[in-house]
């Protein structure tokens, strides 16, 4: 892979390896979104993922983090 070379429109902005965990982690934007995407390449057979979302509070109530588990069930 190469840097500013476009993956189903995802634009790869850089490469980092992770000595400590022989480990190459790829950071992508999604080219019509602006969507970020961290993948890391391993040859750990133990696969796991995360989708985060900016939820920008109005006020403290905590209204919007108890929405969050709501529609995320957890």
């Amino acid at each position: 892979m190469e840097i500013n070379q476009t993956y189903a429109n995802f634009l790869l902005k850089e490469m980092i390896e992770i000595q400590e965990k022989d480990a190459m982690l790829y950071h992508f934007v999604h080219e019509k979104t602006g969507a970020e995407l961290c993948f890391m390449k391993t040859e750990d057979t133990n696969k796991t993922f995360c989708i985060s979302f900016k939820t920008i509070p109005s006020d403290d109530t905590g209204v919007f983090h108890i929405l969050e588990h709501s529609v995320l069930c957890g």
